[in-house]
């Protein structure tokens, strides 16, 4: 661990990935597990200092902006100080160092030794013995990272080296693969937290980027009643991040229609997360998933999706959960109806696209803390309406058959292949 982190120092990151690969290879299996969780403890205090820093000289920045703005004759020293902030806030967002980012380069090094035409002995590392490594991570419960959270790009030869090596050390296991889509700071990571105890790594202003996934094994109580000994979570990147940014581009837009649609594409069920009651934030990412839900279908999948409030007040109101059902619905079978339109699709309402029950597969969860954090303690009602959600997708998985290893690695090929066809990306009119 000392001479990783001592590594960290240096500017040639090829040294560091090859001290990282060396030391991770020569222990045993508990072994590595100990050193890649300290290695990821380190990483945090190693980057802490350095995030901090910036968050202070963000804030001094912002607060001259502030003054500033104040002052109509001060233009030009107003949109330096507005770009010396905007580049601070670059920094603050790539100050960020973790054990995904060293996975990252796993795989990218990876496909890159792959696509060399030379012999093997000509390398300076032994590429082959990269994807075992981040099976037995998978295995041990760490995330990996599915899409990158950076480049909005899924390393297709990496993804499938390891989901081989998973099987061939697992077996060709059938999983129920859950996924779950919702805006940014939404509270998406900290439901998927408390409900299967994960830790999907988090990025600045502690929100996950791109698409991570992990691999839960189901208990021997529960395997009695599922068709599947895994459950493969999907954890992914806000949506309409660019849009509370204040910019937005085609290309951030089809980039959040690429994301939506990829994860509804992979998985069994999908957790729709709204803040709030409203689901206007959402709607035109409703729209995305109702399109993606209809093209799937021409397809023959035949995917799932239960709608999380969250940040509700009152839960046990019955009546005005029942007001908020079919407002909910109306906004569905508007949105599907729109879409049908861009699709040429025959459908009147929402249960015409996908299985869904607004009675049973709509959830409200109240908020996570009583006061105001950091030394509010959790709420209790939290916890019990996130064991209720998860009684839902239990229940909802005990009839699913799921997907054999196999055909999820094919179909992550598929999808991808799609997308960068452009067969999925929707360009219909929405708010943005």
């Amino acid at each position: 661990m000392k001479k990783i982190r001592q590594q960290q120092h240096k500017s040639d990151i090829s040294e560091f990935m090859n001290l990282f690969i060396k030391e991770i290879n020569s222990h045993g299996e508990h072994e590595k597990v100990f050193f890649l969780k300290w290695l990821r403890i380190l990483l945090d205090e190693y980057t802490s200092g350095d995030i901090s820093l910036l968050r202070y000289k963000y804030h001094e920045k912002w607060s001259t902006v502030l003054k500033l703005k104040e002052h109509h004759d001060k233009f030009e020293q107003l949109k330096t100080k507005e770009t010396e902030l905007e580049k601070i806030s670059e920094e603050l967002k790539g100050a960020n160092f973790g054990l995904e980012h060293i996975m990252r380069e796993i795989g990218q090094i990876y496909e890159s030794c792959s696509s060399v035409q030379k012999n093997k002995e000509d390398l300076q590392i032994d590429f082959s013995s990269l994807p075992s490594l981040a099976a037995e991570m998978m295995i041990c419960g760490f995330p990996l990272e599915l899409m990158d959270g950076d480049a909005a790009h899924v390393p297709v030869i990496w993804i499938s080296a390891v989901l081989d090596q998973l099987m061939h050390k697992l077996g060709d296991q059938r999983v129920f693969v859950l996924s779950v889509l919702g805006i940014r700071g939404s509270g998406k990571s900290t439901m998927l937290s408390a409900m299967f105890g994960l830790q999907f790594a988090v990025s600045d202003g502690r929100t996950t980027r791109g698409a991570f996934m992990q691999l839960i094994r189901v208990s021997d109580e529960m395997k009695t009643q599922m068709n599947f000994n895994y459950i493969l979570v999907v954890d992914t990147e806000g949506l309409n991040a660019v849009k509370l940014a204040g910019r937005s581009t085609r290309h951030d837009i089809c980039h959040d229609n690429e994301l939506a649609t990829f994860v509804v594409g992979l998985s069994n069920l999908t957790l729709i997360n709204i803040f709030g009651e409203n689901p206007s934030e959402m709607q035109d990412i409703l729209q995305i998933i109702v399109q993606a839900f209809m093209r799937m279908k021409k397809v023959r999948l035949n995917p799932s999706c239960v709608f999380v409030h969250q940040n509700i007040s009152d839960v046990t109101a019955a009546e005005k959960n029942m007001e908020r059902r079919r407002r909910l619905q109306e906004t569905l079978d508007e949105t599907t109806k729109l879409a049908a339109e861009e699709e040429v699709y025959d459908a009147e309402c929402f249960s015409d696209v996908i299985r869904f029950d607004v009675q049973n597969d709509v959830k409200y969860i109240p908020q996570l803390w009583e006061g105001n954090p950091p030394m509010a303690p959790p709420n209790p009602n939290y916890c019990e309406n996130i064991q209720d959600l998860k009684k839902t997708i239990m229940s909802q998985a005990s009839i699913s058959d799921g997907m054999m290893l196999t055909h999820f690695k094919y179909r992550i090929n598929d999808l991808w292949e799609a997308l960068l066809n452009e067969h999925f990306v929707f360009t219909f009119k929405n708010s943005l």
